[in-house]
């Protein structure tokens, strides 16, 4: 900075600069990425997959966990011998205690060791935690490369191997890292649930009954004729019926995402149903509660809260929970107290931009949304929780 000095009748003015002109300019970020979800069969088959095809001259690393390769690493190391394909294979453990950022560096270890360049691809091969791990390290190796996600898990055919995100946990945090990174293609093949144990196809079952809750009635009554066979057949009894099912949820979770796939237009999602309080109770059990299972506790509770909120018929709402009981879904765990749930919604308010948008079923198929904390008073949790508990307990004397 510098001045001009006048002196003009023994007054010394100072003269400021012009001013530095301003210059600017608003840089349009749009990145727009379209990805096929393809309900397919014999994903490991050297003669019938889709996936040679889909890595044609690119170089790749498949990741899975030690589950999986148990079952199917033989399938997967022949299909890339047979099929010539550029792939190497690495096994990580599995659980949701190994989804950590220590994951995602040793991915990214490993495609720094295979020599992965921009083209290249890494393939989830897992359940949700594999495919989420897969996703953060896909969008972090060179600022970027493509992934592609073959769920084996229920959870992962119907909601964690179709979406947008990725994410691992901070300690208690769940997803606390975390990433919008859309695979380029999912491929869902319902034979992987064949040795997938039958708690874990429970496990699954709450997040379809979740998408029949919000937007399907029709979904719902397929559930609730069908599923008991579906979970002991694997999916695989009645097959029909089983695939409708699957694909019928996907297409409603994917319409879903589609309205906001980033999260940036609104909070209000009805996806959201079942994960208010889920997190807190899964963090609060140390992770060893599976994710289906807080996400089943999590909606019993949201239902019996809309029942005694007036704003969902008690028919309605036994039905729903009947056809949980009817899975082997739980839905009470005394780690889910009221300050548990207190501090869960704390939790929204805060994630949400000030409000809970708490998604609440007026009928099966159909919600709204409640905005306002202050309209979940802890009374009204309280007893809610009091009612599940009883309704459990009278559930193990009926069934002992």
């Amino acid at each position: 900075m510098f001045e001009v000095h006048h002196q003009h009748r023994g007054v010394i003015r100072r003269q400021q600069p012009a001013p530095a002109p301003q210059y600017s300019i608003r840089m349009e970020c749009r990145k727009r990425q379209d990805y096929g979800v393809h309900l397919t069969a014999d994903i490991l088959s050297p003669q019938d997959s889709i996936l040679p095809a889909l890595l044609a001259n690119r170089k790749a690393l498949a990741v899975t966990t030690s589950t999986v390769y148990k079952y199917y690493g033989r399938q997967l190391e022949q299909l890339i011998r047979q099929c010539d394909l550029d792939m190497s294979v690495h096994v990580l453990e599995g659980g949701e205690s190994n989804k950590t950022i220590a994951s995602v560096e040793r991915i990214c270890n490993e495609a720094l060791a295979t020599k992965m360049d921009r083209r290249s691809v890494l393939v989830g091969i897992g359940g949700g935690v594999c495919t989420d791990v897969v996703a953060m390290a896909a969008s972090a190796i060179r600022r970027g490369i493509d992934h592609m996600r073959v769920p084996t898990t229920l959870i992962g055919l119907v909601d964690a191997g179709i979406g947008l995100k990725g994410g691992v946990n901070l300690g208690s945090k769940k997803n606390y890292f975390g990433c919008f990174n859309p695979p380029s293609q999912a491929l869902l093949d319902p034979a992987f649930l064949n040795t997938l144990p039958e708690a874990c196809v429970r496990y699954g079952m709450a997040e379809i009954l979740k998408m029949a809750l919000v937007t399907d009635r029709e979904l719902f009554r397929l559930c609730e004729a069908h599923q008991q066979a579906l979970i002991e057949s694997r999916f695989s009894d009645p097959w029909e019926i089983g695939r409708e099912i699957i694909w019928r949820s996907t297409r409603s979770m994917l319409d879903e995402l589609q309205k906001n796939p980033y999260e940036d237009q609104t909070y209000q999602r009805l996806v959201d149903m079942g994960h208010c309080f889920s997190p807190a109770l899964e963090a609060a059990t140390g992770y060893r509660m599976h994710h289906g299972e807080a996400v089943a506790i999590d909606m019993a509770l949201t239902v019996t809260l809309a029942e005694a909120l007036g704003m969902m018929d008690p028919s309605e709402r036994n039905r729903f929970v009947d056809v949980l009981l009817q899975a082997g879904l739980p839905i009470h765990a005394p780690e889910l107290t009221p300050a548990l749930c207190e501090a869960a919604l704390d939790e929204a308010e805060q994630h949400r931009g000030g409000a809970v948008h708490f998604p609440v079923p007026i009928e099966i198929g159909r919600c709204l949304f409640i905005e306002d904390r202050a309209k979940l008073p802890g009374r009204l949790i309280e007893t809610a929780l009091r009612r599940l508990a009883g309704e459990a307990r009278d559930m193990h004397t009926n069934t002992h």
